[in-house]
Parts: C-alpha cells; structure tokens; sequence
C-alpha cells in the first residue's frame, strides 16, 4: 500500500494523449509518436530520479502495433540515455501482445499450458481407480478452465479461426471427465457437464465485464466500450474485427441493457472501517431448521424480542415468484415495499429489503 501511495503521482508526468498502464500512443505518423512518446520517458526518468525509483533498461522494451504488412519504420526512443529495443512480442499481465494483435501468439501458448494441466485429468481419470466425475468437473474448471478465462476479453478480438483452436482442449477435457466415447457429439458432452461452449462463454463473460464497467462512470474503460463513433466504419468493412463494445452490443441488446437502469457505484464519503460494527444476534442459527419444529423457533425469536423490547422492530422479507421479484420492509409505524427489475436474483431482493428497512430508519432518527 505505501508503494501504491508513492508511485501514485507518476501518472501526472504523462503528456497529453499518451495512455498510462501501457505507455502507448496513436498516430499515422512515426515522428510524432517518437516525439510524445520519448518528452513522456524524459519526464517519467526524471521523475524516478527524484523520487528514488529506478527503471530497468533491460526489462523495458518497445513494441510497434500495426495493422498494415507493408513495412513501417520503428520508433527510435531512449530511456536514461539507453535505446530501448523494439521486439514482435511481449508478455503483459500474462497475455502475449504481438505487433498485429492477432493474439496468434497467445493463443498457442494458451493451448500448450492448457494441455500440460489436461495431463492431470488424464492421470486421475482411471476407470479403475480414479475420480469421480464432479470431482474431475471441479478439477477442470479450477485447472484449465480458469486459464481459459483469464483475459478472455482481451484475446476474445482475435480471429474466430484462431480461437477454435482452443476448442478441442476443452472437449477433451470434458469427454475426460464424463467418461465418454471419443465419437460422443461434443454438443452431448457440454449440456452433461453444464458447461457452455467456448465461444459462448467469452461472450458471457465479456458481457458481464461491459456491465460491471458501466456502473463506474469514472473508469477509463467506459468511454472506450460505449463509444459509438467506430459504428459506422465496421458497418462500412464488415470483414474487420470489431473492438469490445461493438462486439458486446448485439448481445447487451438482448438482455434490454439501459444504461439508466445500472446503479452507479459511489465511493462513501465516511471510510467504512471507521463505522460502528453493527450488534448481531446469531442465536437462532443454533438450532438446523430441517431438524427443528417451528415452535422452538417461535419460542426463541419471542425471547428475543422481549430482551429487545425498548427497540425499534423492523421485519424484512424479499420475495421472487417466476421472474417477478419485490422486496418489503415493515415496521409498526411504516411499510416500505418495491418492485425490482425481473430477473433479479433473490439476493438482490433481500438486500434491496435492508435498504428499505435503513430508509425507515432513517426518517426515525431525523424526527428524533
């Protein structure tokens, strides 16, 4: 955390139009790229002089993104006085970025880690002495499935032809893990093991990623996913892969996304670990409800109350029929009630309840 504070300021040495994490900046021309990009180095070296920082000459290098396969001159820039090389690829964050993004790179590195972990499975997978299958299904899904996962998004751009080659590794998995025949239709094998398929779950999740970022007007990544101004151009060249927002769109569509109707995230004003941890009583989890009549429960929860009797009472429920879902708060004075969005989980409903129960609270202690 003290490394976080310190380095903090770092971003305030970057010119105007150079993006941070990645050091990178866009042009059609090399002088003017080399020109930002080396006053950012200057003023980022001597920022690390004053503050007792240092870069690595040798772990930091230069890597020119292109789209066109004719050849383009590469930039020229200096860091304390030393060139910094220009590679095809480099590693970042655990993804492989080559000078086209074709991510063609990755993906085979992808799929040979993928097919080392595949080897566990084959071991544990005996008919003889090994595992279950659901035991085997967690094995994949923490071992292989998680690596295929991780920057999904990111390397989700990349040719559909390029990503089938990840296809086969999963299938194997799962005709592992269920037991099955290697002519089983590989449709049969996702719907036994509950899984989807590849190009399906990178949708799911680069949905999920567009949704959490809207709720955060703030992050840099918003502009980028709901920026429209590119609409018309892939409209224009069909062949061209789309960038993240434009490919999530059809599918934000189908789920009736609004951005109106995402809650914003709000970063409290009080810190949270300066609040008063709230008084819980716990008691009534004692006793398991399958095993218990709903009399001892009756008895004990009236044994509560009456211990708590100069407190205010305040009763929440959620409740979720099909896909209508409503929450509920009611004390002696007031009842709060809403319906929520369908769909909802009833996770939502019971925490949507608790704000409802703190909003009766609330009008108790403003009248004192």
């Amino acid at each position: 955390m003290l490394f976080a504070f310190k380095i903090n300021s770092i971003i305030k040495n970057l010119t105007p139009g150079v993006e941070c994490s990645l050091i990178c900046y866009r042009s059609r021309y090399m002088h003017i790229i080399e020109r930002h990009l080396q006053q950012t180095l200057n003023k980022l070296q001597a920022w690390v002089d004053i503050n007792g920082f240092k870069f690595s000459e040798s772990k930091t290098v230069c890597l020119h993104f292109s789209k066109h396969h004719t050849v383009n001159p590469d930039p020229v820039l200096l860091l304390n006085g030393t060139p910094i090389a220009v590679v095809e690829q480099v590693k970042f964050l655990g993804l492989i970025f080559d000078k086209h993004l074709s991510f063609i790179l990755h993906l085979r590195y992808l799929r040979q880690k993928c097919l080392k972990a595949l080897n566990l499975l084959r071991v544990v997978s005996s008919t003889k002495w090994g595992t279950d299958e659901k035991t085997l299904l967690h094995l994949y899904r923490a071992l292989i499935r998680s690596k295929l996962d991780y920057g999904s998004v990111v390397y989700g751009s990349a040719c559909k032809s390029y990503l089938q080659m990840l296809d086969p590794v999963q299938n194997h998995a799962l005709r592992l893990c269920l037991g099955a025949f290697r002519t089983s239709p590989v449709s049969s094998l996702h719907v036994e093991a509950n899984e989807m398929l590849l190009d399906l779950r990178r949708r799911k999740l680069a949905a999920q990623y567009c949704l959490n970022m809207s709720a955060d007007a703030s992050n840099p990544a918003v502009s980028c996913i709901f920026n429209k101004r590119f609409t018309t151009f892939f409209h224009r060249y069909p062949s061209q892969i789309r960038p993240l927002g434009l490919r999530v769109n059809s599918d934000l569509r189908a789920i009736h996304f609004a951005q109106k109707d995402v809650l914003p995230v709000v970063t409290p004003s009080h810190p949270p670990w300066l609040y008063s941890k709230p008084v819980l009583d716990l008691s009534l989890n004692m006793h398991a409800k399958s095993d218990t009549s709903s009399e001892i429960f009756q008895s004990n929860f009236m044994a509560i109350c009456d211990e708590l009797s100069d407190y205010h009472h305040i009763y929440t429920d959620g409740s979720k029929v099909n896909n209508s879902i409503a929450a509920a708060a009611v004390s002696r004075e007031e009842v709060k009630s809403l319906r929520i969005l369908d769909k909802a989980s009833i996770f939502t409903a019971e925490l949507v309840a608790l704000n409802l129960a703190l909003d009766i609270g609330r009008v108790w202690a403003a009248s004192g």
